[in-house]
């Protein structure tokens, strides 16, 4: 380790063997951290696991490109776990992001020692490393967004070839989440009003991205069009008018980091100034034009995801804040930097103890969803000694899709009507029936109660074999009741 400080601190450079070593680090214990840790993963990941059995151009909520990083734990599912894909694909996403911070910082600032520093930085926000973590998008966001930006500036300044990384990477995020075309108006705009930007459009490189683009997201486009454009139907359900004075603290929750960086580099001899390069330039303008223009939308308009659409923005905090200072007088960057390392180790051991010591029952949530799952599973192959294949009915159905051992598939149907969030577009009754299916009333119901009707909805005609009472208590004490339907294999009949 000696040698590694010795060499990472030197103000003149930071080897890249050290970044990638750190990065790698960084993703092996934060992934063991999440699954070892952690009792259930969270709801996102049996979305994505879905949509990546759907394998379809869109979802209800995304573009294809969250069900496409999922759908190698699909293959992968005899050698490894699902949780355990889950938050190692999330973990090298972000490792990922965070080698397009110091790329990007390299190629602004021109100095190892501020690219080292804009990627330290990120250790001041927990955003980066567990707030996303949550979700099944915006992880892919902090993995492309520092590439939009690094590939658009080698475009421009560099060789034609760029330009068609970056329509593959902007093709990529913007089908990971629609909030990527945010940055592609400016990036036209930055194109029409700069010289250096005019002249892109003399080579043939420039069209022939634009087509790559095109190709990279028409397939989902003709998928909104195929399902009453879902993905934007609810979006805009978790929108409505109104004045919205939140939408500030909403902003702080993810840009705080700026911030902290200022009242480290401030009192060292940073000026604030005027970006001083074309680069930086057109980094500022197309990074910040999205959020003044999406602050000033949300002031007038409630939207209770809005930090959550915020949070990967946060992957780009550090770098803009070091593109409005001159930082020339500052000589103490190796204590900073040996600060932020350390700070990047308070973090991760942070968030293991919170875990471990279930302080706030962080480390219990939905811990009973595992065993669950196992019981149940079992409890069909006892019954019908054949692999449970079909679950349904209530909420809890879904996670026996990720946490059964047969990670069976899901009954539910699509409807360009209800638009189900979790469905199955491969499915009929003929395939219920062949391989019988499982079906859970909602929580708290019992077999005399619980009536199936959205599955008799679904499948008419259909014919459940028997039910059964089954309950469970959490580590709460909290005892859920719910009903077990069956819908016996052909072959058991």
């Amino acid at each position: 380790m000696s040698f590694s400080y010795m060499k990472i601190l030197e103000p003149s450079s930071t080897p890249q063997i050290f970044i990638i070593f750190y990065l790698a680090l960084y993703a092996i214990i934060w992934t063991c951290a999440g699954y070892f840790l952690n009792p259930s993963v969270p709801y996102d990941a049996v979305e994505a696991l879905n949509w990546a059995n759907n394998l379809e151009f869109g979802s209800p909520k995304n573009p294809y490109m969250v069900s496409l990083v999922m759908f190698p734990s699909l293959l992968l599912k005899k050698w490894v776990a699902l949780d355990l894909y889950w938050y190692a694909s999330h973990f090298l996403a972000v490792s990922l992001g965070m080698l397009g911070v110091w790329l990007l910082g390299l190629r602004l600032f021109g100095r190892p020692i501020l690219a080292f520093f804009s990627l330290m930085s990120l250790n001041l926000t927990g955003i980066i490393n567990f707030d996303i973590l949550p979700y099944n998008d915006n992880y892919l966001l902090v993995m492309f967004w520092p590439y939009l930006f690094l590939f658009f500036i080698k475009a421009l300044y560099d060789h034609q070839k760029y330009w068609f990384l970056l329509a593959l990477c902007s093709g990529l995020a913007a089908m990971s989440k629609y909030s990527s075309f945010a940055f592609l108006p400016f990036m036209l705009i930055s194109l029409l009003f700069t010289s250096t930007g005019r002249k892109a459009f003399k080579y043939k490189e420039f069209y022939f991205s634009i087509l790559l683009f095109i190709l990279i997201i028409t397939p989902n486009f003709i998928w909104l069009y195929q399902h009453d454009f879902a993905a934007f139907n609810w979006v805009k359900s978790q929108i409505k008018p109104a004045l919205n004075l939140t939408v500030i603290i909403a902003f702080l929750c993810v840009f705080y980091p700026v911030i902290i960086i200022l009242l480290i580099l401030l009192p060292l001899g940073a000026k604030v100034a005027y970006p001083n390069t074309e680069e930086k330039k057109h980094f500022v303008f197309i990074c910040l034009s999205p959020v003044f223009c999406i602050f000033i939308y949300f002031l007038f308009n409630e939207g209770g995801r809005i930090t959550e659409w915020m949070q990967p923005f946060a992957i780009l905090a550090s770098s803009l804040t070091l593109c409005f200072l001159n930082v020339d007088k500052i000589k103490k960057w190796r204590n900073m930097n040996l600060c932020l390392l350390f700070f990047s180790i308070l973090v991760c051991s942070g968030y293991i103890l919170v875990l471990h010591n279930n302080i706030k029952g962080a480390g219990k949530k939905l811990d009973f969803i595992k065993k669950v799952s196992a019981q149940l599973n079992e409890l069909w192959k006892n019954e019908y000694h054949t692999p449970l294949k079909y679950v349904g009915g209530g909420y809890l159905s879904q996670w026996l899709t990720f946490y059964s051992p047969d990670h069976p598939f899901i009954t539910t149907k699509w409807s360009n009507e209800n638009k189900p969030n979790i469905y199955n577009a491969h499915i009929s009754l003929d395939d219920l029936q062949n391989s019988g299916a499982l079906f859970l009333s909602h929580s708290g119901e019992n077999c005399e109660t619980a009536d199936f009707n959205d599955v008799k909805k679904d499948y008419l005609g259909i014919h459940l074999t028997k039910k059964r009472d089954y309950g469970f208590t959490t580590a709460k004490g909290e005892h859920i009741q719910i009903c077990l339907a069956f819908l016996a294999p052909k072959k058991s009949r």
